[in-house]
C-alpha cells in the first residue's frame, strides 16, 4: 500500500502533510507568562545589538490589550498533518470570496525508526497513526493525534500552496479519519474492532464455540462499517451536493446501495445475536 500520493492534492485537504516556519506544536503549562508586544527603535537597537533596524522584544504585560497579548509557552517547530475536515477547510480559507477565518487544525508529524513502526502496527493505540515510508517519501513516521494544536487560517492561507509538502493516498486518509474517530470520539471502525475483541474474549472465556463467535464478531463489525460508510460517506457527498448545488440522481442512487448493503449486514448480525445462547 502507498502512504502518499505522487502529487499533491490541490489547496488543503485532511490527511495533507505541511511544513511552514509558523507550524509549531505548542502548549502551554503552569509556567506560561502573558506578553506585551514592544520595539526598540533602529537608534537603540544599532547602539545595543548592532542591528541597524527597529527589534520587537516582549515584556511581561500587567494589563495586555485585546489582540494585542502574546504568551511565552513551550513549542516545536514540527512538520504536521491537518485534520480539519475539507468542509471545514474551504470556510476557514474563505468559501465565495470571504476573507480567511478561523483555525485550522493540525497534528506533529514526527519521524521515527522502522523497528518502532513495527511495534505500533503489532500493538496499535488510539493517539498515534502511523506513517510508513513509501517510494514517495521514504522516511517512516507517526502522527502524534495526542498533540493536536490549532492555526489561524488566515497564515495558512498566505502560506498556500507551498505549505503542502505530500498528500496522503486514498487509503491512508480513511484510515487516518477512523484512528482520528476513535481518538478524539471514541467512534468508529478502530473502536469498533477494538470492542469487538474484547467481546469476543469474553464470549470464549464464557464457554462459547469460537468458530460461532468469530462469525459473530464478523457480522457485528460488518455492521458497524456499512453504517459508518453510509454516515462518513454517502450522507457527507449529500451535503456536498447540497452545498455545490450538484444533481441529487448520483447520490440518491449510491445511498440506496449503501443502504442495501447496510441492511443486508444487519439482518445478517440480528440472526447471529439471536443464534447465541444466553
Amino acid at each position: 500500500m502507498s502512504t502518499y500520493q505522487g502529487s499533491r492534492r490541490a489547496g488543503l485537504s485532511f490527511g495533507d502533510v505541511c511544513e511552514a516556519e509558523f507550524l509549531y506544536d505548542v502548549h502551554v503549562r503552569e509556567d506560561a507568562r502573558a506578553l506585551l508586544r514592544d520595539e526598540a527603535p533602529a537608534s537603540f537597537s544599532k547602539k545595543k545589538w548592532g542591528v541597524d533596524e527597529a527589534v520587537s522584544y516582549f515584556v511581561p504585560g500587567l494589563a495586555p490589550k485585546q489582540g494585542d497579548s502574546f504568551a511565552l509557552a513551550h513549542g516545536w517547530h514540527r512538520r504536521s498533518i491537518c485534520l480539519s475536515d475539507d468542509c471545514l477547510i474551504l470556510s476557514a480559507l474563505g468559501r465565495g470570496g470571504r476573507d480567511p477565518g478561523g483555525r485550522i487544525l493540525f497534528a506533529p508529524v514526527v519521524e521515527c525508526s522502522g523497528d518502532y513502526l513495527a511495534k505500533l502496527e503489532e500493538a496499535p493505540t488510539y493517539g498515534r497513526f502511523p506513517l510508513p515510508g513509501d517510494s514517495v517519501h521514504t522516511s517512516h513516521a507517526i502522527v502524534e493525534l495526542r498533540c493536536c494544536f490549532m492555526v489561524d487560517a488566515r497564515s495558512v492561507h498566505t502560506a498556500l500552496p507551498d505549505l503542502v509538502v505530500l498528500s496522503t493516498a486514498d487509503e491512508t486518509r480513511q484510515e487516518l479519519a477512523d484512528r482520528w474517530a476513535a481518538y478524539s470520539a471514541r467512534r468508529g471502525p478502530f473502536v469498533v474492532e477494538d470492542n469487538l475483541e474484547k467481546f469476543a474474549e469474553l464470549l470464549v472465556d464464557s464457554g462459547f464455540d469460537e468458530d460461532e463467535v468469530i462469525r459473530l464478531a464478523d457480522s457485528l463489525g460488518r455492521v458497524a462499517g456499512a453504517a459508518w460508510a453510509y454516515e462518513g460517506g454517502g450522507l457527507e457527498a449529500a451535503g456536498v451536493a447540497g452545498d455545490e448545488s450538484s444533481a441529487p440522481g448520483p447520490v440518491l442512487s449510491e445511498l440506496e446501495q449503501q443502504l442495501e448493503v447496510l441492511a443486508g449486514h444487519a439482518s445478517d448480525a440480528l440472526a447471529a445475536v439471536r443464534a447465541c445462547p444466553r
